[in-house]
């Protein structure tokens, strides 16, 4: 059993994750209910956790009991955020932060002041955005690349001399809404290795897509038939 130094980029295979999905080979807690969310977004990982370090993680009251259950047996520390969840945006995302290496992402405005304070004390460079839906918008490749179809947070990458892939949400699916988020419904599996839940085919950049993971040696695995649908995110948690 072994942690990931950096949240979302394991190094090896991993073999405990957070997701609302099966995923064969690897151990999956599910996400708990979190009822003052929309239902389509009740059981959405990267509204009701951040993972912070090796080790930590940040949640709202509404599932910090239930993630101290689940994840203090493997040593996780749960620690408990100041803000609850509320059924519209900017209350539904206080826990959203994208985190690629050392960089995290989010709106000043709408994070959750503990863990705002708690990644400034972990050393991350805090890069503001205009979307408060920055995990679900960011799909992490490595600490210096990612994937994403929000303009301001592909600028703030930019910016800072990242590798930045910028996609559309065009045909990602979450029921009740125009369009899904492509970090909402992926995740990496292994240092070579992306989880997509669905088809990446039926992605309008598929291709573009393609080429960039190929340029950083990661495949793609689907997990089911069809459309990519947002599950909001495949969490990993341990490795081999």
């Amino acid at each position: 059993m072994n942690y990931l130094i950096k949240p979302n980029l394991p190094e090896n295979d991993v073999t405990l994750c957070i997701a609302d999905a099966d995923i064969s080979g690897m151990e999956v807690i599910k996400p708990p209910v979190i009822s003052a969310l929309p239902s389509v977004l009740q059981k959405h990982a990267d509204l009701g956790i951040c993972i912070i370090s090796a080790k930590k993680a940040v949640c709202p009251p509404e599932s910090c009991a239930y993630y101290e259950s689940a994840l203090s047996p493997y040593g996780f520390e749960i620690i408990c955020g100041k803000s609850s969840v509320g059924c519209n945006y900017p209350d539904d995302c206080a826990y959203n932060v994208g985190i690629a290496g050392n960089k995290c992402f989010l709106n000043k405005d709408v994070c959750d002041k503990v863990l705002y304070e708690i990644l400034i004390s972990e050393g991350y460079q805090i890069l503001h955005t205009k979307q408060g839906y920055a995990k679900c918008s960011v799909c992490p490749v490595d600490e210096n690349s990612f994937i994403t179809a929000d303009p301001s947070i592909a600028k703030a990458g930019m910016s800072i001399g990242m590798d930045v892939l910028l996609i559309t949400n065009e045909s990602i699916v979450l029921s009740g809404y125009s369009y899904g988020f492509f970090g909402g419904c992926c995740g990496l599996s292994g240092k070579h290795k992306l989880l997509v839940n669905g088809e990446i085919e039926t992605h309008p950049d598929n291709e573009r897509i393609k080429k960039f993971l190929s340029k950083k040696e990661i495949e793609i695995k689907s997990l089911r038939k069809g459309k990519l649908l947002d599950i909001g995110s495949i969490l990993p948690l341990l490795t081999i």
